[in-house]
């Protein structure tokens, strides 16, 4: 009788055991998957990081051409209005004309520069939800596995339960992020940074 109440119980241990190990399994894997997708969103964070900075560099470059352009459309301006010489006054209007010409397309140009910079800025910020989706799920999914861990060595059934919290916490996270739906998380992003 006392031998069949210790099968059961092993039997019992041993199915959840089982349990836990296949839902450690599970959370492992869909860790192992979800760090695959937070490497390419890292790695796009970074190549719009570049692009940003490229672009605003370029566009403080087209500014300073901009400055430039438009100093001397003054100076060109100022000199028409001194009264030259007639041959020399339509030689100034060819210019002015010319420079007026250049620095709308300076500043035509400096826009495009400018909206691509902010472009790139706003695809950081996209990208940025997703990878802070990706850190909180891993997150969660880190400390439902410890906490599993924890439920295998007390053979706990009341903490299996409260561990399958952060990690199905951590799985709506990790999916949402695979699926491109983004989560505001802001307070809990603050908290943890």
């Amino acid at each position: 009788m006392a031998e069949e109440k210790e099968d059961v119980a092993k039997l019992a241990t041993e199915k959840f055991n089982n349990l836990v190990a296949a839902t450690i399994a599970v959370l492992a894997t869909f860790t192992a998957l979800s760090a695959i997708k937070s490497s390419n969103v890292a790695q796009g964070i970074q190549q719009a990081q570049v692009t940003s900075n490229d672009n605003w560099a370029w566009y403080q470059a087209v500014r300073t051409r901009e400055d430039m352009a438009t100093y001397e459309l003054l100076r060109l301006n100022q000199l028409h209005r001194n009264n030259p010489p007639r041959a020399e006054a339509g030689r100034l209007a060819t210019e002015i004309t010319a420079q007026e010409g250049e620095l709308a397309h300076i500043r035509e140009r400096k826009d495009q520069v400018q909206h691509d910079a902010t472009a790139a800025d706003a695809s950081i910020a996209s990208l940025n939800v997703f990878n802070s989706q990706y850190d909180i799920s891993t997150g969660l999914i880190t400390i439902a596995v410890s906490l599993l861990a924890i439920c295998v060595l007390v053979q706990t059934r009341w903490l299996y339960w409260f561990s399958l919290v952060p990690g199905a916490i951590g799985l709506i996270f990790g999916a949402a992020a695979m699926a491109g739906i983004p989560i505001n998380a802001g307070l809990l992003t603050n908290l943890l940074t």
